[in-house]
C-alpha cells in the first residue's frame, strides 16, 4: 500500500475511533450489563412480567370470546391488535385503542390466561435497573434524536473497525502476528495490546456495531417497510371496510392452514397502520431462538375469512428482527452471555488503550516540537 493512502487510512482510524471513544465507553458498560438483564431483574426482585395462571379443568374459550369481554362495556375502544409472548405460551395482551383510530399509541391494555379466560395483572409498570440502563444504551435519554445519534455512531465505530484492519497488516509486516512487545516504552507495549485486543475482537465488534446500528436506525427502517411493503399489500388488495368481521379465531385458523407450522406473534386489526382497511395481519415466527425473530405474515380477509396474500418479510426487516439477539447475545443461554460480556470487556479494552497510545503519541510529539523550537532559539542567539 502507497504512503499517502496508507496515512489517509490511518487518519480515518484515528479520528473515527476518537470520535466515538466516550459514546462507545457507554455503550460497553451499560451493553456489559444488558447481556445478563435476566439474572439482574430476578436478583433484583424486578422482573414484573405477567405469570400465567394455573389451569384448572375450566372450558379453554375462543379468542374471540376473549376480544368480546374486553370491549364489553367499552363503547369508546375497540381491540386494534394482539400480542402473543413467546415465553408465555398461555397469554395474549390485547392492544385497544379509540373507535376509528389507526395509530396504536396510546390506549391501553389487557392481558387474558387463552387457557381459562382470566385476565391477568398487568406488569407493575415501574423503573427498573435495567429499564434504565436499556434507555442509557438506546437513546440517552434523549428520545429518537439520542436514537439516531447512537446510530450514527455505530457507523462511525464500524468505519473504525474496517479502518483498522485496513491498516494492520501494513504497519505490522515486519512483526510477529500477536506480538507484545515487553521491556520496550510503555506506549508500545500498550499499541501491542491495543492491537492484539482488536484483532481478537474483530470479527464479534463489526457484528454488534452493525447489529447496534440496525437497532438504532429501526424507526426509520420500519417507516420504509411501511411505506413500501405495507403500501404495495394495501394498494394490490380491496379497501373497502368489512360490513362484518369473521371471528379472530377463523383468521388464525386460515393463517395457520397456509403457514402450517408455526406460532403466533400478532394479529393486527382492519383500519389499524399495520393493516389494510378490511384484512386481518397475522404475522407467526418459528420455533428456535433465533427463528422466532423471523416473521411472515398471512393477510386474510376480515369479510370472508380467505387468504388474500401471504408474504415474508424484506431483507432489511430480518436484519433488524435478526439484529436484536445477535447483539445482545440472548438467544443461547448463559454460556453465550458470558462469552459476550468478556468480548465486551475487550473492545472497551482496545477503546482505553487506543486512546491512551494516542495521548502519548500526541504528548511526545508537543514534546519534540518543544525542544526543536528551542533548539532552533538557542541556535539563533548563537
Amino acid at each position: 500500500m502507497r504512503a499517502p493512502v496508507l496515512r489517509g487510512w490511518y487518519a480515518v482510524h484515528r479520528w473515527s475511533s476518537l470520535i466515538c471513544t466516550i459514546n462507545l465507553l457507554i455503550l460497553c458498560i451499560t451493553g456489559l450489563l444488558l447481556v445478563f438483564h435476566d439474572e439482574i431483574d430476578a436478583a433484583l426482585g424486578q422482573d414484573h412480567r405477567p405469570v400465567a395462571a394455573v389451569v384448572g379443568n375450566a372450558a379453554k374459550p375462543s379468542l374471540q370470546t376473549l376480544v368480546d369481554s374486553a370491549v364489553q362495556g367499552d363503547a369508546q375502544h375497540t381491540v386494534q391488535s394482539m400480542f402473543f409472548p413467546p415465553d408465555e405460551p398461555s397469554l395474549v395482551a390485547m392492544h385497544l385503542g379509540e373507535r376509528g383510530s389507526a395509530s396504536l399509541r396510546g390506549g391501553k391494555n389487557i392481558i387474558f390466561n387463552m387457557d381459562n379466560g382470566m385476565r391477568q395483572a398487568l406488569p407493575v409498570n415501574v423503573e427498573t435497573v435495567t429499564g434504565f440502563l436499556l434507555k442509557l444504551h438506546v437513546n440517552l435519554f434523549l428520545g429518537l434524536p439520542g436514537q439516531l445519534f447512537i446510530g450514527l455512531v455505530g457507523l462511525i465505530f464500524v468505519l473504525s473497525i474496517v479502518s483498522g484492519i485496513v491498516i494492520y497488516a501494513p504497519l505490522t509486516r515486519k512483526l510477529v502476528f500477536g506480538i507484545l512487545r515487553f521491556g520496550r516504552q510503555a506506549r508500545i507495549v500498550q499499541a501491542d495490546l491495543h492491537n492484539l485486543f482488536a484483532v481478537t475482537t474483530m470479527v464479534w465488534a463489526l457484528v454488534v456495531g452493525l447489529t447496534g446500528a440496525f437497532l438504532a436506525f429501526s424507526p426509520l427502517i420500519i417507516g420504509l417497510w411501511q411505506k413500501t411493503e405495507l403500501a404495495d399489500i394495501i394498494r394490490t388488495l380491496p379497501a373497502a371496510r368489512p360490513h362484518s368481521m369473521v371471528p379472530v379465531d377463523l383468521a388464525i385458523a386460515q393463517a395457520r392452514q397456509r403457514a402450517p407450522g408455526k406460532d403466533l406473534a400478532y394479529v393486527f386489526y382492519p383500519g389499524t397502520e399495520y393493516a389494510t382497511e378490511r384484512h386481518y395481519m397475522v404475522v407467526q415466527r418459528g420455533h428456535s431462538e433465533l427463528e422466532q425473530r423471523l416473521f411472515s405474515i398471512v393477510v386474510v380477509d376480515a369479510q370472508d375469512g380467505t387468504v388474500a396474500d401471504a408474504r415474508g418479510m424484506p431483507w432489511y426487516m430480518q436484519a433488524l428482527l435478526l439484529s436484536g439477539p445477535f447483539h445482545f447475545g440472548d438467544y443461547a443461554g448463559l454460556p453465550l452471555k458470558i462469552l459476550w460480556a468478556l468480548l465486551t470487556l475487550l473492545t472497551a479494552t482496545v477503546t482505553v488503550s487506543g486512546f491512551i497510545v494516542w495521548m502519548k503519541r500526541t504528548r511526545a510529539v508537543v514534546v519534540r516540537r518543544n525542544e526543536a523550537t528551542l533548539a532552533d532559539g538557542l541556535g539563533g542567539q548563537t
